[in-house]
């Protein structure tokens, strides 16, 4: 009668697929990982210039019949500051449209703050007179209604005139009359896991629509 031979695995072979297996899971696990980050950060890249265009869509068309800027103002009295308010005429509505950078995302209201702070938002507001809502009144609205993005310093409004060489920006709204506005919009992912990504900007020109070609 034969004696049966052991054919089961060693205690060495065992060991050695259990570590092969350690080896090969935790290297699935970081590709996946890295694969998710890289997919993250295309989103991130993806959904902030989104948000941004379809505010500077907002400011440069929302409005089809806006004629021509009728009023606007430093927020900063200093001139050497980005202007923070833009302000428009809807002529078939009769209405002005009011659009101004300033913090206050996260408790629905504007803030009297005089630059911009981590909660910066744009906002919009519609009234039937050539006066800015006061920033408590209620009017002003988000046009980031997810509050996705908020914008970082440098985001605001630049004036520009006419001259015989060409644009000349704007120092001084009262005594000067601009043809053009430069729509500057920073902004960065409100995703506390995105915080530390680079600050994305978006800008774009535009011709008052009451003004002459140039």
């Amino acid at each position: 009668m034969k004696k049966r031979t052991n054919s089961g695995f060693t205690m060495l072979e065992i060991l050695v697929v259990l570590t092969l297996l350690v080896i090969i899971v935790g290297l699935s696990a970081y590709l996946y990982a890295r694969a998710a980050r890289l997919r993250k950060l295309i989103t991130y890249q993806s959904d902030v210039q989104s948000t941004l265009n379809s505010m500077i869509t907002e400011i440069t068309y929302g409005s089809r019949s806006t004629t021509g800027l009728e009023f606007a103002h430093e927020i900063k009295k200093d001139v050497q500051t980005p202007l923070y308010e833009l302000g428009l005429y809807d002529k078939t509505k009769n209405e002005y449209v009011f659009y101004l950078v300033s913090p206050g995302m996260n408790s629905g209201i504007p803030s009297t703050l005089p630059t911009t702070n981590t909660d910066t938002t744009l906002w919009q507001a519609k009234t039937n007179t050539p006066t800015t809502p006061a920033r408590n009144s209620g009017e002003w609205k988000l046009i980031d209604a997810n509050k996705s993005v908020e914008l970082a310093s440098g985001s605001g409004f630049t004036y520009y005139q006419l001259t015989n060489t060409g644009l000349k920006k704007i120092d001084n709204l009262l005594s000067e009359t601009p043809v053009a506005v430069k729509i500057t919009l920073r902004g960065k992912t409100t995703d506390p896991s995105l915080k530390t990504r680079p600050v994305i900007e978006l800008t774009s020109l535009v011709r008052l629509k009451n003004k002459l070609p140039f």
